[in-house]
């Protein structure tokens, strides 16, 4: 991870916080992103990259700049989210706890706040800016065939055939993964992730997701087909306004994703509790229609 703190016991923490916020956010593949250390203020606009349909093939006629139209969008995205999770420490719990309860305890705190910036993204799969890939149906009666037809209705919306994501509530992918072809896809391989882990990496084209957190949106939305182009996210760094009256304060960042989160610690006199806070400033918007298609239950 990459780290900007000085004191070992931040840079053990944060690390391990923002390990596993990363890991909890793998959903966030589905999407265009852009995320950095680049430091802004909040409320500002990040142009972030969206690649549609690239044009046809040419015969090269004594020109290279035939077809040379740029098939990237850039999505306007308003960093005007700003969650925070923090954790304190009185002087005699400071004492009597060891850095791996604080590694516990920054762990559950990630895993949160994952939780709530994801379910905040997932607020915007609603059916005004996306259409709906089959027929709702019950979790009981989603199996293969079903993730068959969800392709289907993924090509007839020319969505490309490479980086398609489907993501499933918790109950939708339990009955898929009982589905006798998913479970005995994996018979010839020794770890046997679908009967072993309860863990399918892909169907049919598709990175499957499972979550419990998806968000029904007062649509009954239990899933979505996703390709990139279809929703834009970005994430930059809030510096305080005073770094100097902190005890550390800096970026913490993901050198493979470039995800950022914020660490400030400080210390209150008057409760004599010693604060450390992480937080996450981002935002998203709905990009190409085409590029995200909802599934709902019945």
């Amino acid at each position: 991870m990459s780290n900007t703190l000085n004191n070992i016991q931040d840079i053990r923490i944060s690390d391990v916080f923002l390990e596993t916020f990363v890991a909890a956010l793998m959903p966030l593949r589905a999407f265009s992103t852009d995320f950095s250390s680049e430091f802004v203020e909040r409320g500002k606009t990040v142009h972030v990259p969206v690649v549609g349909a690239a044009n046809a093939s040419y015969d090269f006629k004594g020109s290279y700049a035939q077809n040379a139209d740029s098939n990237v969008d850039t999505i306007p995205v308003e960093l005007t989210k700003h969650k925070v999770q923090s954790l304190h420490l009185t002087d005699k719990e400071y004492s009597e706890s060891s850095v791996i309860s604080l590694e516990r305890l920054a762990r559950s705190k990630a895993r949160q706040l994952a939780q709530d910036v994801l379910q905040d993204i997932w607020g915007a799969i609603l059916s005004a800016d996306y259409d709906q890939a089959i027929p709702a149906l019950t979790a009981t009666g989603f199996d293969a065939s079903k993730v068959l037809k969800i392709r289907e209705a993924c090509a007839a919306k020319n969505m490309p055939v490479s980086e398609r994501s489907l993501i499933l509530d918790d109950s939708f992918y339990t009955n898929l993964l009982g589905d006798d072809k998913i479970s005995h896809s994996y018979l010839t391989q020794m770890s046997q992730p679908s009967l072993m882990e309860a863990r399918i990496p892909r169907v049919y084209g598709f990175d499957i997701y499972e979550t419990t957190i998806l968000p029904e949106n007062g649509e009954k939305l239990v899933g979505f087909a996703a390709h990139p182009r279809g929703l834009a996210i970005a994430n930059r760094y809030l510096m305080p306004l005073r770094p100097e009256s902190y005890l550390e304060a800096g970026p913490v960042t993901d050198p493979t994703t470039g995800i950022t989160l914020g660490y400030r610690r400080y210390y209150d006199n008057d409760s004599g509790k010693e604060i450390a806070a992480f937080e996450c400033v981002y935002g998203f918007k709905p990009a190409i229609k085409e590029g995200i298609l909802r599934i709902a239950k019945s």
